[in-house]
């Protein structure tokens, strides 16, 4: 599974290739250093930095008061449930089904987006294999898949659709990613990963299109018969 998921990644990420700052070779995958997202990026890394080394000092008795005063009760479960993606996933089959100006080029904004967040997200937990600090025998504690997608997502609502709509999808990403604390699934700066992770990856792609002139490469078009959409992928090598 591991090797067959890395193949996909690769190729994807070729594919997708145009120069930024870093060069034309996986221009999406070092957009977050590469960009002008590379503020967010360093910023985040150093939070997180910060909080893990001071768990010992401050970051874990912060913890330990959220868990113990549970803030969010049962409603915790709902953000853990609607954090695996699903406001990603409804965003992208929303702008295609539903159209709008510039509908398609935001859908594979959120696609790529989401797509290069899972997959750095997925590495760092297969390699650092962190304990999750209210469940030890589960190793995916680092860095936060519930916060890395939720922020991809809030990320790309505000560069596509405005500040309104964008705050909104923040305060959503912020209760998910709160929620993990609260419930026990991550550590402060687990979460902290993610928002960076996601966050990186939304404007980092935006401005790979915005200001480094990438391409769009997925419409929709009339089926044959006329009754319908079909999705198109269109490449220039």
């Amino acid at each position: 599974m591991k090797i067959k998921f890395l193949i996909v990644f690769f190729f994807f990420s070729l594919s997708t290739a145009r120069a930024n700052d870093c060069g034309s070779w996986f221009s999406n995958f070092t957009s977050p250093v590469c960009t002008d997202a590379k503020y967010i990026f360093w910023t985040g890394a150093a939070l997180t930095l910060a909080l893990r080394l001071g768990r010992e000092t401050f970051t874990d008795e912060a913890q330990r008061r959220v868990v113990n005063k549970n803030h969010l009760k049962h409603w915790g479960e709902v953000g853990g449930d609607i954090g695996y993606g699903y406001l990603n996933g409804a965003y992208i089959l929303g702008k295609f089904i539903f159209g709008g100006k510039n509908s398609n080029q935001h859908a594979e904004h959120m696609l790529e987006a989401s797509f290069y967040t899972f997959g750095v997200t997925y590495g760092l937990k297969k390699s650092i294999n962190e304990r999750r600090p209210g469940y030890p025998d589960d190793k995916d504690s680092f860095p936060s898949g519930h916060s890395s997608f939720a922020f991809a997502f809030a990320s790309v609502v505000a560069a596509n659709d405005g500040w309104v709509w964008g705050g909104a999808a923040h305060l959503m990403a912020a209760y998910i990613s709160f929620s993990r604390i609260n419930d026990r699934w991550h550590h402060m700066h687990d979460v902290m990963a993610g928002i960076t992770i996601g966050m990186s990856y939304g404007w980092g792609i935006y401005f790979n299109h915005k200001n480094h002139t990438k391409p769009y490469w997925f419409s929709m078009i009339p089926t044959q018969d006329l009754n319908g959409l079909a999705l198109n992928y269109g490449y220039r090598f």
